[in-house]
């Protein structure tokens, strides 16, 4: 059966009025069947801003270091270009590519990072490598984990001071057991997926989740200090 390494990057922290200060986590999943959770993950909470290209270069770079262990089938980035692979990707395929100007040029900045970086990959791990965004329910599984990644994130932040305010993916919600953080899919059709972190969030923290005023189909969480 297939067996796929995909990567996301996602939640926001969010200022008191619920705008993105900074993208938290990108993680890296391993899959195989059923395609249902990680059998494996690397998460990496180093914010960056919204408006940044270097998610891209981060996410092929964290799913390499993945795909180094498991050699996956396939390789699967969350950049929404119809699965091209790799080696398909140019100049020429993305200046007609139909996605928005800005995305446009963000990817057009980082091509000759994007490609030395894969074709790295590729001869290291011989899988191929896909930009299929959303399309890929491993990426959504990826998705969900960087939810669970940025709880982990926030708790320790918020330990140190102030409350922190996450925005969730969409669709997302978050249940804490005593050993994991687990980001579950709220579509009706995902109810079976998830996204997790091993953490044992401690008891000094109070986790509040509630919906983003702002954001239809989103949730936020707070945390802070008890």
């Amino acid at each position: 059966m297939l067996r796929i390494v995909a990567a996301d990057s996602g939640a926001a922290e969010l200022d008191s009025n619920f705008s993105a200060k900074s993208i938290i986590a990108t993680a890296a999943v391993y899959l195989g069947f059923p395609y249902k959770r990680p059998i494996d993950y690397i998460c990496l909470t180093k914010p960056f801003d919204p408006d940044s290209s270097e998610y891209v270069v981060r996410e092929l770079e964290l799913a390499g270091q993945l795909a180094k262990k498991h050699k996956p089938d396939q390789i699967h980035i969350d950049i929404s270009l119809g699965g091209i692979r790799l080696e398909d990707l140019n100049r020429e395929f993305l200046e007609h590519a139909k996605i928005s100007n800005r995305g446009k040029q963000q990817l057009l900045g980082v091509l000759d990072k994007i490609r030395e970086v894969g074709m790295r990959i590729k001869k290291e791990t011989e899988s191929d490598i896909l930009f299929i965004g959303k399309e890929s329910w491993a990426v959504r599984i990826a998705e969900l984990t960087t939810a669970a990644c940025a709880v982990k994130y926030g708790v320790e932040k918020a330990l140190q001071g102030e409350p922190v305010i996450i925005g969730l993916p969409r669709r997302c919600s978050i249940t804490i057991t005593r050993d994991y953080v687990i980001a579950r899919s709220l579509f009706y059709d995902e109810t079976d997926i998830v996204g997790y972190i091993r953490y044992s969030v401690p008891n000094a923290v109070i986790i509040s989740e509630f919906l983003n005023p702002l954001a239809m189909g989103f949730r936020a969480i707070k945390i802070q200090r008890m």
